[in-house]
């Protein structure tokens, strides 16, 4: 009889071992899912805002409006940093190269 009891108890506290776990992986789905979502409206933000400089810094080129020197050069830069912007984004999406990349 005893051991039916032990039986019991070891059969629910695995059970609440499962549900326990099984609820921090769902949750650790959704808020994983979130933090993604995030990252990804975050980083458009950011890109968006370097690469509107850069589009209306194009546009005044194709009107035919010349760049200074000055200008020129930090088009240049721009476009670098956009490059570099990218390539980081997308390797902080991976948590190894995260380790790598992010400060």
């Amino acid at each position: 009889m005893s051991s039916d009891r032990n039986f019991g108890r070891e059969a629910l506290a695995g059970g609440g071992r499962l549900a326990v776990g099984l609820a921090g992986s769902i949750v650790a789905h959704h808020g994983g899912k979130k933090y993604e979502e995030g990252f990804n409206d975050a980083a458009h933000i950011c890109k968006g805002a370097v690469s509107e400089v850069i589009d209306g810094m194009m546009a005044r080129m194709k009107a035919g409006e010349f760049l200074s020197h000055q200008e020129q050069a930090v088009l240049a830069q721009l476009n670098e940093l956009l490059t570099d912007m990218d390539k980081r984004l997308w390797q902080a999406m991976d948590p190894e190269l995260a380790r790598e990349t992010l400060p």
